[in-house]
């Protein structure tokens, strides 16, 4: 992986740091079975591709919000008031995956600068971090909402380099989301797939520099 020293490693969020089972819990104690989860997350990244195309932007509060809307109103699904803000909420209140703050004091420990840069706003991003009492490990937290647009746009990831003031390259980027890694790559970063299950990554063509089923891997690798 390291063509050049790293000298920072930025993550993304969701599905990277953070799971989606305690959410998943908060769903089906609303709506049973039903696939409104997944169905929920598709359009919640459809929605931010389309934003950003379309140069409408909204912070990802109100995104996911209309998201979940959206998706309600496709599944002829009603919820009242108070479910719909009990799921929105758990968004707040994720779990972070088990290895993951292990792996961040590893990577401290080893002298690693440590940086977020997620699509999610600052009001998700902060008390999210917070809940998990991991916002100490990281030197910074950036949001896409910083340029109003969101990954994979070029804007996005710039944000790192100009942040940390450390070039793209020297920095290793790390996401469990397949149109990141594929934005990520395009951008310059040496790039992480962190892959949990056995995916399968469509990338456009660019293979990451690394592959990790665990975060404890890319600590004792770097």
């Amino acid at each position: 992986m390291a063509e050049r020293a790293i000298e920072a490693v930025v993550f993304d969020i969701y599905g990277t740091l953070f799971g989606f089972g305690r959410l998943a819990e908060r769903v089906r104690a609303i709506v049973g079975d039903l696939a409104l989860l997944e169905h929920w997350r598709v359009k919640q990244l459809e929605h931010s591709f389309l934003r950003t195309i379309l140069g409408e932007y909204i912070d990802f509060w109100l995104l996911t919000e209309e998201a979940l809307d959206a998706v309600c109103a496709q599944l002829e699904l009603e919820l009242t008031a108070e479910e719909r803000e009990y799921l929105l909420h758990g968004w707040l209140e994720l779990e972070p995956f088990p290895e993951v703050r292990n792996a961040l004091e590893l990577l401290r420990e080893r002298g690693q600068r440590l940086a977020v840069l997620s699509n999610g706003s600052p009001g998700m991003l902060e008390p999210l971090l917070r809940h998990a009492d991991l916002d100490a490990l990281f030197e910074v937290v950036l949001s896409a909402d910083a340029v109003r647009r969101y990954k994979p746009s070029p804007a996005v990831y710039a944000l790192a380099p100009a942040a940390l003031v450390v070039p793209p390259e020297q920095i290793a980027f790390c996401s469990a989301n397949g149109f990141d890694v594929a934005g990520a790559l395009r951008f310059g970063f040496q790039v992480c797939w962190v892959n949990r299950g056995s995916a399968k990554l469509d990338s456009l063509g660019k293979q990451p520099h690394f592959t990790v089923h665990s975060l404890l891997e890319l600590a004792e690798y770097l």
